[in-house]
């Protein structure tokens, strides 16, 4: 799957994407509005491995990267320059498992580009177990040394894609309006804060669906 804030990441970050690159999660489905494959053509990148745990476009071998006795696995040791993984690791069974076995696939000196919904809608692809803040993410990648200055958020996939810097608090929903939102949402959520959220609700401020991206380099 991609989408327009992935690309985005991808582009500002294609300086560090080097040859040849493995793509985690490939399969490319009818409702993706992007195709991180022919992206990276046109940086100029060709030598492109997809692996996904499933057969379809996009996908070269069909791998599971929670099981270390994989064939792809154990034959693609320190192989990659580049390990592209964006928002799979909420999938998958053993998360610490996988990231493991990502980053013995990465040549010494490559780098990982990840990125891991931290809130957003229950998605069933086919099963959604995690959620991950940057500090997870580096919990999982913990032999990998990430760049603080290279992590960035987004607050939707659909309307005014955009990638901002990393930074605390994480964007909320509050009393004003959200540059996210719409007018006629905006008014719906005011009127939900004011007369139910200490009834059948019982919300007084969300948070935005929101995507984490960073970068992180093997030691």
């Amino acid at each position: 799957m991609a989408t327009g804030n992935q690309i985005s990441f991808l582009k500002a970050n294609k300086d560090l994407i080097t040859e040849p690159v493995l793509i985690v999660g490939a399969k490319h489905y009818e409702f993706d509005k992007e195709n991180i494959v022919r992206r990276l053509k046109e940086f100029g990148i060709s030598d492109i491995t997809g692996i996904d745990i499933s057969e379809g476009e996009g996908v070269d071998f069909v791998a599971d990267i929670t099981d270390r006795e994989d064939g792809f696995i154990k034959s693609g040791k320190e192989k990659y320059a580049t390990v592209i993984c964006m928002e799979v690791l909420t999938h998958v069974r053993n998360p610490f498992l996988a990231a493991e076995n990502l980053i013995s696939l990465l040549k010494k000196g490559g780098v990982a580009v990840l990125s891991e919904c931290y809130v957003r809608k229950i998605s069933k692809m086919p099963i959604d177990l995690w959620r991950f803040t940057y500090d997870g993410t580096k919990e999982l990648f913990s032999d990998l040394e990430f760049d603080d200055s290279r992590a960035r958020v987004s607050l939707t996939r659909e309307k005014n894609e955009q990638l901002l810097p990393l930074q605390y608090p994480l964007p909320q929903l509050l009393a004003q309006k959200n540059e996210d939102e719409t007018s006629i949402g905006y008014l719906l959520r005011r009127v939900q804060r004011k007369y139910f959220a200490k009834g059948i609700f019982r919300i007084s401020r969300l948070l935005p669906e929101t995507t984490i991206y960073s970068i992180a380099k093997k030691k």
